[in-house]
């Protein structure tokens, strides 16, 4: 227990008393305001407020914001991604990083990433095929699976994140050689695609969690992410004027507490420690000498009084 020691005169009579010491650190925390706000409307509010519209880097987060959300909203709730005009490339599983691991082969102009013979490349996501998923639940080669059916690229990221963790991503020579001896020389899908969605905290996290028919590979702008009800927390894109309830990441004060024990040397014996006055006189020397934005109070004894004389 930390102790701080006040010597106001020379030593004639110790007495002993606890004081409260709350802190304030701040806690990060996803908050859900229900004043319904266009999306750009809720961006200024939440910058304003807190620090910014929520941003979604993992399935985990995803599911807790979900439940929370359960019974709260009707419609739609935004959240901090928007389309923007320049068209990314981003690995399905999630990730802050793009892992331009393998060369690139002539064909970039589709959406959704293909893989042959050690080279990335791209087509129409519709194209069924067959496709590499990936699980984090398993370990060495077994954590790569290759489909024995074909689907379009959003069908088989639903079905990998179902069954398995996600898409698989190339990231290096090692996990390369696994895919490569997998596809045996057939143009599968991975977790590869391109589109024009940004995050408004500026995050490159490359998390999407579309229903497999939403269409989101297309030019137009004006339209914002909204957490659905109707697709039980999965995302559509909106028309960024309409107005709904929407989630911050906000900074909440966090309030803790520590115990600190004071002793206290006197020179007039006369001099009442319980007197409220004068342990009122104490707390602001106490604060002012710390320097610190702190709020001190006094613990009482069970017999009411705060400092008790202690016997040498």
């Amino acid at each position: 227990m930390k102790q701080l020691t006040l010597v106001l005169e020379t030593h004639l009579i110790l007495l002993a008393g606890m004081c409260f010491l709350p802190l304030y650190p701040y806690q990060i925390q996803n908050v859900l305001f229900y004043s319904p706000k266009t999306w750009y409307e809720a961006q200024s509010y939440c910058r304003e407020k807190c620090i910014d519209l929520l941003t979604f880097d993992n399935m985990k987060q995803i599911e807790t914001i979900v439940n929370f959300l359960e019974n709260k909203y009707n419609d739609a709730v935004w959240f901090g991604l928007w389309k923007g005009k320049t068209q990314r490339w981003h690995w399905s599983m999630p990730s802050n990083d793009f892992y331009n691991y393998l060369p690139w082969g002539s064909n970039t102009n589709y959406n959704c990433g293909t893989y042959e013979n050690r080279s990335l490349s791209s087509d129409p996501c519709h194209y069924a095929k067959n496709f590499l998923c990936f699980d984090g639940k398993k370990k060495g080669a077994e954590q790569y699976i290759l489909s024995s059916a074909t689907m379009g690229w959003s069908e088989a990221q639903n079905y990998c994140r179902t069954n398995h963790t996600d898409l698989t991503s190339v990231r290096n020579d090692a996990e390369n050689q696994i895919i490569q001896s997998l596809a045996n020389g057939m143009d599968v899908w991975i977790g590869l695609f391109k589109d024009p969605w940004e995050w408004s905290d500026q995050s490159n996290s490359s998390l999407r969690y579309w229903p497999v028919e939403q269409k989101i590979w297309t030019e137009e702008t004006e339209h914002c992410g909204a957490l659905m009800k109707n697709e039980s927390g999965k995302w559509g894109q909106l028309p960024c004027s309409n107005k709904y309830p929407f989630l911050c990441v906000c900074k909440v004060k966090e309030t803790t507490v520590k115990v600190i024990k004071l002793r206290i040397s006197l020179q007039d014996s006369g001099l009442d420690l319980n007197n409220p006055t004068i342990q009122e006189n104490i707390l602001k020397q106490l604060m002012a000498s710390t320097g610190a934005n702190i709020n001190l109070k006094w613990r009482k004894q069970s017999s009411g009084k705060v400092f008790i004389k202690e016997i040498p």
